[in-house]
């Protein structure tokens, strides 16, 4: 077949299948090689979980971005802070990870900065363990940059760059101590 520029060829569109193979140049910034990988390889290997250390994390666009964030048994409370937002990265968070039905005994802080100059927009829903209360907990949407995830049994929360600025936060956490979002 005589050399085509990728512009040049068919498109599979729909018919894209995990079958499929991508062209990859390899280590480009270092030494470059040219690789295959199926779209199905691809895919899982950019959405394996990662399971979260029991310490305050950075979380990053090439490690966390797009994955499954499993959150463990915290031996204290923990900041997990998320990057700058870019319109489409997201970050879902899921925890504890704990063996019994029992709440984790320390809180999950999900940060979007400092300074109030990126902030949350949205709410998450409370199911209160007890069964006293469920209730939607909103941000301010201008300036809340923490959300508190107070000793939980379960949570299932999504963050989702809207700008560079905000990110939209929507999800639900079950606890005996509703969450908070804070400046």
């Amino acid at each position: 077949m005589a050399d085509k520029k990728i512009t040049a060829l068919t498109s599979l569109g729909t018919a894209t299948a995990r079958e499929d193979l991508l062209h990859l140049v390899d280590d480009p910034s270092g030494t470059p090689i040219n690789k295959k990988v199926t779209i199905g390889e691809a895919a899982n290997a950019l959405m394996a979980p990662v399971s979260l250390a029991d310490s305050n994390v950075t979380l990053t666009e090439a490690t966390h971005a797009g994955r499954l964030l499993i959150g463990n048994d915290l031996t204290a409370d923990r900041t997990m802070t998320l990057p700058t937002p870019i319109a489409g990265m997201h970050f879902r968070f899921v925890g504890p990870n704990i063996a019994s039905a029992a709440e984790d005994g320390h809180d999950l802080i999900i940060s979007a900065g400092t300074g109030n100059s990126i902030f949350f927009q949205g709410q998450v829903t409370f199911l209160d363990i007890d069964g006293n209360a469920n209730s939607v907990v909103g941000s301010d949407g201008n300036s809340n940059e923490t959300l508190q995830i107070n000793v939980p049994g379960h949570y299932d929360v999504e963050c989702i760059g809207v700008s560079s600025t905000v990110w939209r936060i929507t999800g639900f956490v079950s606890s005996d101590t509703a969450p908070a979002f804070a400046d």
